[in-house]
């Protein structure tokens, strides 16, 4: 009875301990599986780190948490202080709105235009900043058209978000245009609007004194996107004052009529100071990732849909992460 005892239960510790050396033997493998994989993991973020330490400065600005979209355009200067206009020569810190600020829903209703001859367009618009003669902001239109017999007071500059629409000079020339052109209605120009999808778009509005263009009549300009790609922009090196990396630019002047200038630019990664600048820039970013800071310090992520002011007299360092392509006026 005894031995018989004794053999069941050294059964059933035979059985315990296989069914214990199983698990084991399990989780071991297991450990063992996943193992390598910790390893890689481990291996792949500590040459991350060293890299972002030791060399990637640039790298490091990348990887850098992005601010959210501002409610409100950054600027210097607390909003409630800030005037209509102002002084080129009085401002230092550059002004900054990122795409949903221009969002349909945010801009003002203007209401029906009163001249309109064909469907019913109603506009809505929101200012940016306006800094000495230059302002910028984006406007909004629905389908209609209408006669703008009246000389232009000042020369506008637009991107064309979405919509089609045409601009008609005053002996029936059309210019048809899309997402992704670029219009500019020289001061002088007069003639005639139709928006055949409702059309979305930033605008640049200088204002000068004197009528430059001397044709007749004066027309608009339409460039389509395709004419910022790289074949067509003239390159310029790399820029000498690089701090890190070699960004180096390209560019290419679209009009260049008295006080105005358009343009596009290009810049590879790198980082590099400006200024003080000799004039009032504004610009609407296409591609890319830059940060601009200004000299004390503050500092502002842009991509693409972004639009910038930087007013006379600015200073601060250019850090671009991913190429760089925008649409710029320099008055």
């Amino acid at each position: 009875i005894i031995s018989t005892s004794v053999m069941t239960v050294l059964s059933s510790l035979a059985l315990f301990l296989s069914v214990i050396s199983s698990f084991i033997g399990s989780s071991v493998a297991f450990q063992f599986l996943t193992l390598p994989a910790r390893l890689h993991a481990r291996h792949v973020g500590s040459v991350h780190m060293s890299t972002v330490a030791d060399t990637d400065y640039l790298s490091s600005l990348a990887h850098a948490p992005a601010p959210a979209a501002p409610a409100a355009p950054v600027m210097s200067t607390p909003p409630a202080v800030v005037p209509d206009r102002l002084p080129a020569d009085q401002t230092t810190s550059f002004t900054h709105a990122s795409l949903p600020y221009f969002a349909v829903d945010k801009l003002t209703p203007k209401g029906p235009r009163k001249n309109a001859d064909v469907g019913e367009p109603h506009d809505a618009t929101r200012p940016l900043v306006s800094v000495g003669p230059v302002s910028a902001g984006s406007w909004w239109c629905a389908a209609g058209g209408w006669p703008s017999p009246a000389l232009r007071a000042t020369t506008e500059i637009f991107y064309v978000f979405s919509g089609h629409g045409c601009v008609t000079d005053l002996d029936g020339t059309p210019h048809h245009f899309g997402p992704g052109d670029t219009v500019i209605l020289p001061k002088g120009w007069s003639g005639r609007w139709d928006i055949m999808e409702p059309i979305h778009k930033v605008w640049f509005v200088h204002d000068h004194p004197n009528v430059e263009d001397t044709s007749t009549p004066i027309r608009a300009r339409i460039t389509h996107y395709n004419a910022f790609a790289p074949q067509h922009l003239k390159p310029q090196g790399v820029r000498a004052e690089a701090v890190h990396g070699s960004p180096a630019t390209a560019s290419r002047v679209l009009y260049d009529l008295g006080p105005t200038e358009v343009g596009a630019w290009t810049c590879t990664p790198g980082s590099f100071p400006v200024g003080p600048r000799a004039t009032t820039e504004c610009f609407h970013v296409l591609e890319g990732v830059f940060f601009l800071t200004n000299v004390d310090g503050t500092a502002r992520r842009c991509v693409a849909g972004d639009t910038v002011v930087l007013p006379k007299g600015w200073s601060g360092t250019w850090d671009v992460i991913e190429t760089v392509k925008k649409l710029w006026v320099v008055v």
